[in-house]
């Protein structure tokens, strides 16, 4: 826990991804961006300059900048195989750590390090950023106020279209099953995952299909043409805790899909929609006491009060702290979320329901 009045963060990894965490850093009143990590010294020199880190700051290696004294906290937005070891390194140095999804590339990496940070716990955030759109949020709140009543279903569909053949989208990292671990399922499944655990729990069994659309895809740098070995699109079903039933649709091959993660909650007396690509509206069907008798109830679009907006770095910023507030995901939130992410490989592979716990 740290009592500092400024947070210093290093930041690993500046490839796209990075420049919203840049940004959400830089309105965290308590933060300031002391160093930075990336393999390459033009990127990194440039940003360095953007953000005003002194060159002796600026580091290629990930360990370097996680060892360095003047460090209190680290954000790491990297590729997925390299998660495991960011997490590792976080522990032995007992730096607190902003992680992104997937928690790691597979389960085995998971359960080893959690033998370690149950010996050497530090505050982990994993970056499942949709607890934070407002209707979400707002969702939340009027399940636990028994809204629609007892919940029956979840359907949770997470569309993009980037990878349809249409747009002749070139092979790279997250099309490599050793950098990536899964395609669709993991870059866009874990956040389906996690949103089903923050509305309704646990998961309890999964029966799964995945599937590649397109097997072949042409390297920018080499030219060659390289096989693809991860999953395009992946469906699966679930059991959830007090029976929910659940059903998950992800693809990146959805054509007229912007970023479409959409979730709709079914209970006894009503039911609930949100979609993140409309974050300040959230869609309720229930029955009103204006209704008349037996009338049936029809959606409404309600705007999302403002005080649900929250920026998901202020979470981080309490969770370092010692201030961790409510449903902040945290390690456990990343290790549970990968062994669902496990048990849908093991289904789809052998065709079978597989039990999570």
């Amino acid at each position: 826990m740290i009592k500092n009045d400024v947070i210093t963060v290093g930041l690993i990894g500046l490839g796209q991804m990075s420049g919203g965490h840049r940004k959400m850093i830089s309105e965290i009143e308590h933060f300031q961006m002391g160093a930075l990590c990336e393999v390459n010294e033009e990127i990194l020199h440039q940003i360095g300059d953007e953000e005003g880190v002194s060159k002796e700051k600026r580091f290629t290696d990930m360990e370097a900048l996680i060892a360095d004294p003047d460090v209190d906290a680290v954000v790491s937005v990297v590729p997925n195989h390299l998660h495991a070891r960011v997490i590792e390194l976080c522990i032995y140095y007992q730096k607190p750590l902003m992680a992104e999804k997937p928690f790691t590339l597979d389960f085995n990496e998971a359960e080893n390090l959690t033998a370690l940070y149950e010996k050497q716990p530090i505050p982990v955030m994993v970056g499942f950023s949709y607890r934070y759109v407002a209707s979400f949020r707002y969702a939340k709140k009027l399940i636990a106020e028994n809204k629609i009543g007892p919940i029956r279903h979840i359907a949770i569909r997470y569309l993009q279209s980037g990878g349809a053949a249409l747009f002749e989208k070139p092979y790279a990292w997250r099309f490599n099953k050793a950098v990536s671990g899964t395609g669709a399922l993991g870059d866009l499944g874990a956040h389906m995952i996690d949103s089903a655990r923050l509305f309704v729990g646990e998961f309890r069994a999964v029966s799964a299909l995945m599937e590649t659309f397109i097997t072949k895809r042409k390297d920018p740098v080499s030219g060659e043409t390289k096989t693809v070995d991860v999953d395009d699109f992946t469906s699966f079903q679930a059991v959830l805790e007090n029976n929910v039933i659940g059903n998950f649709v992800t693809t990146r091959n959805a054509v007229g899909s912007g970023n479409q993660h959409e979730v709709t909650i079914y209970g006894d007396y009503g039911t609930i929609h949100v979609n993140c690509e409309r974050p300040n509206e959230i869609d309720i069907c229930v029955r009103d006491e204006k209704d008349e008798e037996g009338a049936r109830p029809v959606f409404k679009t309600e705007i999302v009060p403002d005080s649900y907006r929250k920026q998901q770095f202020q979470d981080f910023a309490d969770l370092v702290t010692g201030n961790e507030q409510p449903n902040t995901p945290t390690f456990y939130d990343g290790y549970q979320n990968q062994k669902v992410l496990d048990r849908i490989i093991q289904s789809a592979e052998t065709g079978q329901t597989v039990k999570v716990d």
